[in-house]
């Protein structure tokens, strides 16, 4: 199966064609537009992003190393099923976010927390059916607690694991009543990292995280059969 060639795989300028190869890959992949299983050559992507096979395959090095491709034969590669790993994300992310959430406590600046206060407000106000909304602004409020745990290899932890499990594909599995309740989870967070108190906004970030994890497992659980 090839990439659907109807989307726009055209590269912006200023990056090196390397990194703009694996940001538009590694977009695909985990908004789904490239799916579980679909094979990739180096030669087919470079056509599709103008460039030469070079950057393509320090592109395909880089998503093997995230988890999100494999070599696949007689070449190329195949795009991992990340549902797969369902339960190790979830709880990876879970210590993950857990711990930024602690650091945040003890680290944030006063502008970093009201930013903090101000994306869980917001994140209350949007739209439960808004789901590319909902999307953005939770990961803009989880990336702003990473941001203020001041640890750069935390942050970038938070960030993949995030981008592979927080996609409106998940959040679809809510029900609205969930949703609501998931959003008001961010007001708790935020409320312990206003009071700088490290044990209470990691308790408040994991159990956010955790019911999330519960409530997508129960929804792919009733989910009819393929």
């Amino acid at each position: 199966m090839t990439p659907n060639t109807e989307r726009d795989w055209s590269l912006p300028p200023a990056k090196s064609n390397a990194a703009l190869a694996y940001e538009r890959l590694r977009s695909a992949i985990v908004s789904g537009e490239l799916g579980p299983g679909e094979r990739l050559t180096e030669v087919a992507i470079a056509e599709r992003l103008s460039v030469s096979r070079t950057p393509v395959r320090d592109a395909f090095a880089r998503l093997v190393q995230d988890g999100l491709v494999r070599a696949a034969k007689p070449n190329g590669i195949e795009v991992v099923d990340p549902s797969a790993e369902f339960v190790d994300l979830f709880h990876i992310r879970e210590a993950v976010e857990g711990c930024a959430a602690r650091l945040a406590a003890m680290r944030a600046t006063e502008e970093e927390i009201a930013e903090i206060v101000r994306l869980a407000a917001a994140s209350r106000q949007v739209e439960v059916n808004d789901l590319a909304a909902r999307a953005r602004i939770n990961a803009a409020f989880h990336h702003a607690i990473a941001t203020a745990a001041k640890s750069p290899r935390l942050e970038r932890l938070a960030r993949d694991f995030r981008e592979i499990v927080a996609t409106p594909h998940v959040l679809r599995r809510y029900s609205p009543d969930e949703s609501r309740r998931a959003m008001d989870d961010h007001g708790l967070i935020a409320a312990a990292i206003v009071a700088r108190d490290p044990d209470a906004a990691e308790a408040a970030a994991r159990a956010h995280l955790h019911q999330a994890y519960s409530r997508v497992l129960a929804g792919a659980a009733s989910a009819p059969a393929a």
